[in-house]
């Protein structure tokens, strides 16, 4: 048993490694100096919360309050699309199943960018939405409030990261047992109530996993909400990146960053312990 033990060791050498450099390092170092302060563009070492009872100031508070509303709403709206697209992939669809799965996927070879910025053409004043609107005589000027608005993020926002809800999803509903459906069936239960007692319970490892997956990156997006928020929708990765990048605050922006780590980590805890998923544990 120690033979094996010891020669796990060094295959676990490079991962652990890699995410002491790469992944604890960076997080302690950020810990450290949101603790700082900084005078003349540079960093005081010293032990002060201001950074942290800066947050509760009535603009940062809003901020982060947007960010992670704006993230439980991308993520319930990737919910009611995604899970109707999955389970008729999973369950009805046969044939064309590979292909619609291309279909699904092809959107993440494109860079992020690109997609944010093609929402940017699609809700402009000359874009489709516009066009489609006044060629079926809703308005007859073009509709402004469509881009610099939470509208167009959130929009922009469950297009990118729908595909991480899809994916899930799809995979726990393919290996779902069809004798347990039959089962119920044979007790009188009808598709209807099959489905809300058997196959809905049975999908929840992967409804909490794809929520997992587009929560996260939503929450932490800056992208999006830089080219189609603009300033009047700042969400704290807009914020953390102004703070090094423009004003040179890296304690407060280090104080920022481990904010919106933490509320992040707080809804990954609870959605693995909703679904119950073994393998993220």
């Amino acid at each position: 048993m120690r033979t094996g033990r010891s020669s796990i060791v060094p295959l676990l050498t490079p991962a652990t490694a890699w995410f002491g450099l790469f992944f604890a390092l960076p997080i302690a170092a950020m810990l450290v100096v949101s603790f700082w302060v900084v005078a003349n563009y540079q960093l005081v070492p010293t032990f002060t919360l201001t950074n942290y009872t800066k947050l509760a100031q009535p603009l940062y508070l809003s901020i982060i309050v947007r960010t992670f509303a704006i993230a439980t709403i991308v993520t319930i709206l990737a919910a009611l699309v995604g899970y109707p697209v999955a389970y008729y992939l999973a369950r009805r669809l046969k044939r064309l199943r590979v292909f619609v799965l291309t279909l699904i996927v092809l959107p993440l070879w494109t860079s992020y960018l690109v997609r944010s910025f093609a929402w940017m053409l699609v809700l402009g004043t000359s874009g489709a939405f516009n066009w489609f609107l006044q060629g079926i005589g809703v308005t007859d000027q073009p509709v402004r409030w469509f881009l610099y608005t939470e509208f167009a993020v959130i929009i922009a926002l469950v297009h990118i990261y729908l595909p991480f809800f899809i994916l899930p999803v799809f995979a726990v509903l393919d290996k779902l047992d069809d004798r347990l459906l039959e089962a119920s069936s044979d007790l009188g239960a009808s598709p209807w109530t099959s489905f809300w007692t058997v196959t809905l319970p049975l999908s929840r490892p992967g409804i909490s996993t794809g929520c997992l997956l587009v929560f996260i990156p939503a929450a932490g997006s800056y992208v999006s909400p830089e080219l189609l928020g603009g300033p009047s929708v700042l969400m704290i990765g807009s914020v953390i990146a102004q703070q090094f990048g423009l004003v040179f605050e890296y304690a407060f922006g280090s104080a920022l960053a481990l904010t919106l780590m933490s509320g992040i980590l707080i809804v990954a805890l609870g959605l693995l312990r909703i679904g119950k998923v073994q393998g993220l544990k």
